[in-house]
């Protein structure tokens, strides 16, 4: 991995240990009601991907930087042969402990997702990408690469980060000692501020804005369709009062 990824990987071990909301493992009591419901999928924090995104369908599925034991154990709950993409060592154990709990097979890949995906072309039916790609640079590179090892038919299914929240300092979001004051501008980018001397540490890592350019217009570059989007918010965040923070696509590969 490069600096970057590295040091994003320690970030996200350091988010397991402190059990954050991403990274908390689906309990035994959580996986049995997955299985006597219907699929719900979070690509952002609040909503659940619609049920007629996974119609039509193969059961192979990649969990792109899907790591923390929710999708892949929810996912596996109904059936679905899931493999897990993540550059996080806690964020892998804790889906292999589920699937040692329960009693079921998954494919855990540790790698970087900033680099060629380490899958075979049309190796997957449909992606799951939760909010991730602004720990990276280069999202195009992400939507090709998924291009790649969809098969014909397969979908994308990527949650992702409004830009504007990156215009705010994160702590005016859930203080009101803080004023909610535009601070930085568009796209940003954690490398330029450390490069003006903004110190990076593992309490946020590498993070990157990105445009709606490159975010759904990169989706479309890459060959994909694009079939639905929705948005979202997050609770108790006082910029969601505002506008809403998150969003998610569905795109598919044409046959």
């Amino acid at each position: 991995m490069n600096k970057i990824s590295n040091f994003n990987a320690k970030t996200w071990d350091q988010w397991s240990q402190e059990d954050f909301v991403w990274t908390v493992p689906l309990s035994a009591e959580k996986y049995a009601q997955a299985k006597e419901r219907e699929t719900e999928l979070i690509l952002t924090p609040m909503k659940k991907a619609p049920l007629w995104w996974f119609e039509g369908l193969g059961k192979r599925v990649l969990g792109l930087a899907s790591g923390g034991g929710q999708q892949g154990p929810e996912l596996t709950a109904h059936g679905y042969e899931v493999t897990i993409l993540d550059m996080s060592t806690r964020q892998l154990q804790a889906d292999a402990l589920v699937a040692r709990r329960e009693g079921y097979p998954i494919d855990l890949v540790k790698a970087d997702m900033t680099n060629p995906f380490p899958f075979a072309d049309a190796s997957f039916d449909f992606i799951v990408h939760p909010v991730a790609n602004c720990y990276v640079e280069d999202i195009e590179h992400v939507w090709r690469e998924a291009f790649r090892v969809l098969r014909p038919g397969g979908a994308l299914m990527s949650g992702w980060t409004n830009p504007i929240m990156y215009m705010v300092d994160e702590e005016a979001f859930y203080s009101d000692e803080v004023p909610l004051e535009i601070k930085h501008a568009l796209p940003y980018n954690s490398r330029h501020e450390e490069q003006k001397g903004l110190e990076i540490t593992t309490g946020s890592g590498y993070q990157f804005s990105h445009t709606l350019d490159t975010q759904i217009g990169g989706q479309l570059r890459a060959g994909f369709q694009l079939k639905d989007f929705y948005e979202d918010n997050e609770e108790d965040n006082r910029l969601g009062q505002y506008c809403s923070l998150y969003a998610a696509t569905l795109a598919v590969k044409p046959q």
